[in-house]
């Protein structure tokens, strides 16, 4: 069996692909098993709930602070009607708002340059405010500045937005704006309480080997770690096994796919190539288990 716990449709703000492509992808790959986690909203899983072609575990990305980082923690199998969900998807938009006007303001005076709204605008969807991504298009068509030449025609330019983000945008970063998000506690309580399983994704980019941040993640309840993604080596794959192994909780696997805004990752591509029956089956026992409680 082959899966992906973590993959993104275009109802996410930064990814491309409509959910009738992703199952078709998922098939093409040999997908049997799909979760579509996007950022802070479960429109997209619940649109693949209604096909019968790949089977889904409902899922969703949601970003919130770990001390001073900012890390994401992708959810499966809880309660889709939760009230919250609306509210959270409302208040995530408002602030995409709220910070793409101020980092777009950074960008245009760390480079010199004016680019057109109305263009950055016009790459948006489902009426989306404008973020990072649409930014960074136009910076990378419009301006001409030597400190952008990695992304538009160097080694970054595989994976222009996402390396841009890390490199320059991110906590830490000149062009960071601080996004005002809730406390991890608050989220995996929540995700717990609407019998949900909650995970640690990508962690290499997030908190890394912090092992302080991982005690912290483990005594707050979390149920596992994404293991297995594309952006972990043997190493981080390694490491975060050895943690899910001698602290009882699950592993998962995903390749965090999102369509031309990360061109260099497939669906599927999730860096495990072995067998995933046991990974799904300890998923769903946890999300019965939860639903038991």
């Amino acid at each position: 069996m082959k899966c992906d716990l973590h993959c993104h449709s275009h109802y996410s703000f930064d990814s491309t692909q409509p959910v009738e492509d992703l199952i078709r992808r998922a098939k093409e790959a040999g997908i049997s098993v799909l979760a579509i986690t996007d950022h802070n909203l479960i429109s997209g899983s619940l649109e693949a709930l209604k096909q019968n072609e790949v089977e889904i575990i409902p899922g969703i990305e949601i970003d919130c602070f770990c001390k001073d980082t900012i890390i994401h923690l992708t959810a499966y199998g809880m309660d889709f009607t939760d009230s919250r969900f609306t509210e959270w998807k409302e208040y995530y938009i408002s602030e995409l708002d709220r910070i793409g006007v101020l980092r777009l303001k950074l960008i245009e005076e760390k480079y010199n340059c004016k680019l057109n709204v109305d263009k950055i605008k016009s790459y948006t969807h489902f009426g989306y405010p404008y973020t990072n991504v649409e930014i960074e298009k136009i910076l990378f068509e419009d301006c001409n500045h030597p400190d952008l030449l990695p992304y538009q025609i160097g080694d970054k330019c595989q994976n222009p937005i996402a390396n841009f983000y890390w490199n320059h945008l991110a906590i830490g970063k000149w062009g960071y704006v601080e996004m005002i998000l809730p406390n991890y506690i608050d989220i995996i309580n929540w995700i717990h309480e609407i019998k949900g399983v909650i995970i640690c994704a990508h962690p290499k980019v997030t908190i890394g080997k912090d092992m302080d941040t991982i005690q912290t993640l483990i005594d707050a309840g979390i149920d596992g770690f994404e293991v297995y993604c594309s952006y972990h080596d043997e190493e981080y794959a390694n490491f975060y096994k050895e943690i899910v192994q001698k602290y009882g909780l699950l592993m998962t696997c995903g390749s965090d796919y999102h369509g031309a805004t990360k061109p260099n990752i497939e669906l599927g591509q999730t860096g495990y190539n072995e067998d995933c029956t046991q990974i799904v089956a300890m998923l769903k026992e946890k999300i019965k288990e939860k639903h038991n409680q």
